[in-house]
């Protein structure tokens, strides 16, 4: 086992292509010959051109078919409860996930609903307290206030109790989800899952947001009305941001054609919101790509409803829809211009702004400003307490566990943020290259939270779903639930839920002992080749073929995500140079960061100076200082890599606005040819 894991970090797999393909296919579909062994080594279609062909350009007309969204009778009860809602005048309630899906989808479901002119409101869980899911105090507000309709989003799957006491109190609620069905189905008016549907379908990989924009889609058809060109591209542009948050499969191509296209809505959109929170981001529309959104807009999205509790004057994930929702850009063109002159750091607003008070002399684009300002500061708060939590879990790792025996890290805290934890547990996993549980207990409060990240070959949400089913065998009742307040006595609701590599659960402090050890016992059936979490090396490339070309020409075969991931590269015999650390600013002792540049070995012959690139390395700086002593014109290195342009650059030449993400180094000499190769066993398109 030990040994097993140990080869596993440091593991490198060269792609093993014949060159006689590659030169066919790429002539047979007119793709450079990087392109041509890229899809080869990723197996697409197999080889098959009219697969591959649909791969590259997936049909249009998937964007706008819903049909295997739920099953039919569920969509029709959906979308005729619905009507009734916007004949009756009626206030609808979406209640949303607080993550950046179920903000996204929120909006969505918000913004369609309103066209039709719906009465929409929105309400989001406090992560701290309430966790994720139909909420009880949603439903008591709706109650008290005579709303008959609740929509979720992103969540509901699994909420039986919460359901039923809707249903028992005249509540209706529609349930539209993406993630896994348990063996109990909620009793609700209407159950909006593709995973109802018994075939195979492409709707099965959608996120919560794209569950509700095909929902919206079918309400649209169902009136008889069209889905006007601005509010679609509006509706794609945010359902991206739901698809890659959720990091749903670039591999379906229902969701290729919904990125692609709502990447290009995003990069010409004319709603102030979504320019306010690429402003805050430092969007640049011209580099605009699926795997920025991930590293910029996406957290921001994410930051308030980790951390977000309105009673302690943290805004929440309603001002992230708030914002995004701010704003038609051709009923308010001419406010745009001002965007560019306020501020060029949103970051650096004035408090006042900041804390979303609105100038009188100012309208709509300031308030979208002032918007997206908050967000961008609620995530700085996450980072101060992601950062003093991985503080605390290095010492517990240090000093309690015993990494050569542990098939799944289970570390136990004291009051940390459990909206949070979440984002350190995904660095645990990361470390140490093994699925990774954190639980964290709160004072006077008996509920314990957990939260798990798993590596792509182990499914962490079916281990433990094994494990409550073992408990329930022999306790006779649930593991995983969480009591939550209501004006008629503390209620119990289900409190597990996500997917194969990221799920979250509640259970009792008393049953946290009973969980590590069936937890420990349900690990042993992990197989040891399941721990091979290995770097999938597309080629060996020299110098003169790394830049910007190669990179647009990626852009050929994007879009990239989940399960078809940006191809990672090789380079052989470099220097490095330069190295320094770096981190967020709450990072002052444990910088993990660092930035150094890669440069060509120079060739006695050869005129031209030695090319060399600015590189990144993100969880590199404690690799990198292992081998910095040896950095001199003697010593040449490998590193692996993926390219991107880099967001700081001021160069003039294209090359120089590109960077190398590094995500390995060592030191060079490897027989190239001796890389174990990985085997492809299963077809990437089964989706």
């Amino acid at each position: 086992m030990t040994e097993t894991l140990a080869k596993s970090r440091e593991r490198w797999h060269l792609a093993n292509v014949d060159d006689k393909a590659v030169k066919a296919l790429a002539a047979d579909l007119g793709i450079e010959h990087i392109l041509a062994k890229t899809l080869l080594a990723r197996s697409i279609g197999k080889g098959d051109l009219d697969s591959l062909r649909e791969f590259l350009n997936p049909n249009p007309f998937l964007l706008s078919d819903y049909g295997d969204v739920s099953s039919p009778e569920e969509l029709k009860k959906a979308v005729s409860r619905i009507r009734k809602a916007i004949k009756d005048n009626e206030m609808i309630i979406i209640n949303g996930d607080p993550d950046a899906d179920g903000i996204s989808g929120t909006t969505i479901l918000t913004a369609g609903l309103r066209h039709l002119d719906a009465r929409v409101d929105f309400r989001f869980p406090v992560r701290s307290r309430e966790g994720h899911g139909l909420q009880v105090r949603v439903i008591e507000e709706a109650i008290e206030r005579d709303w008959g309709l609740i929509i979720t989003t992103d969540c509901g799957s699994k909420d039986i109790a919460a359901a039923q006491y809707a249903k028992d109190n005249g509540v209706d609620v529609i349930i539209t989800d993406h993630h896994i069905l348990g063996k109990t189905h909620p009793n609700v008016h209407a159950f909006i899952n593709p995973n109802l549907v018994e075939k195979k379908t492409l709707f099965k990989t959608l996120s919560g947001a794209g569950v509700s924009y095909k929902v919206i889609l079918a309400l649209f058809d169902a009136m008889g009305k069209q889905v006007p060109k601005q509010l679609n591209d509006f509706m794609l542009a945010v359902a991206t941001l739901g698809t890659l948050s959720d990091r749903m499969s670039m591999l379906n191509p229902m969701n290729r054609v919904m990125v692609t296209k709502g990447c290009e809505a995003l990069q010409h959109t004319k709603w102030e919101g979504l320019k306010a929170i690429k402003k805050v981001c430092r969007v640049n529309d011209k580099t605009l790509r699926p795997r920025h959104l991930s590293r910029s807009i996406i957290p921001r999205l994410n930051a308030p409803g980790r951390i977000g509790d309105p009673e302690k004057g943290i805004p929440d994930s309603s001002l992230a829809v708030e914002m995004l929702l701010t704003g038609k850009g051709e009923e308010n063109a001419q406010k745009a211009d001002i965007l560019s002159k306020i501020f060029s750091d949103i970051v650096s607003m004035d408090k006042d702004a900041k804390a979303g008070k609105k100038d009188p002399n100012d309208d709509l684009e300031r308030d979208a400003l002032s918007s997206a300002a908050s967000v961008d500061d609620v995530n700085e708060q996450r980072k101060f307490m992601t950062n003093k939590i991985e503080e605390e879990i290095d010492r517990i790792v240090r000093d309690n566990i015993d990494l050569s025996k542990e098939r799944v890290i289970v570390v136990e805290g004291k009051n940390w943020n459990s909206g949070v934890i979440g984002i350190d547990t995904d660095r645990l996993k990361e470390r140490f290259l093994r699925p990774a549980v954190i639980l964290t207990k709160y004072s006077g409060n008996p509920s314990v939270r957990g939260s798990c990240r798993s590596i792509p070959n182990i499914n962490m949400y079916a281990i433990i779903d094994k494990v409550g089913d073992a408990f329930y065998e022999k306790h006779g009742r649930q593991l995983f639930q969480m009591e939550v307040d209501s004006p008629n006595g503390k209620r119990l609701v289900n409190a597990f839920g996500g997917h194969a590599q990221a799920c979250g659960f509640s259970l009792d402090e008393n049953d946290v002992e009973e969980f590590k050890a069936l937890l420990k016992e349900e690990s042993k059936s992990i197989k040891e080749e399941q721990f091979d979490y290995h770097y999938d090396i597309i080629d060996k490339l020299p110098f003169s073929q790394v830049g910007s070309r190669l990179l647009n020409q990626l852009d050929k075969i994007g879009p990239f995500g989940q399960q078809y991931e940006f191809p990672i590269f090789y380079l052989q015999g470099c220097l490095l140079k330069d190295g320094k650390p770096f981190g967020n600013k709450y990072q002052e002792f444990n910088k993990n960061h660092c930035t150094f540049k890669v440069i060509e070995k120079p060739k006695k012959k050869r005129k031209l100076p030695p090319k060399e690139f600015q590189a990144v390395g993100f969880s590199l700086w404690e690799k990198f200082c292992e081998i910095r002593s040896n950095l001199d014109p003697n010593i040449k290195y490998d590193v692996i890599f993926t390219i991107e342009h880099d967001p700081r650059a001021k160069g003039k030449h294209a090359d120089q606005k590109i960077r190398l993400n590094v995500l390995d180094i060592r030191e060079s000499g490897d027989n190239v040819d001796s890389f174990k190769n990985p085997t492809i066993e299963d077809d990437p398109l089964d989706y």
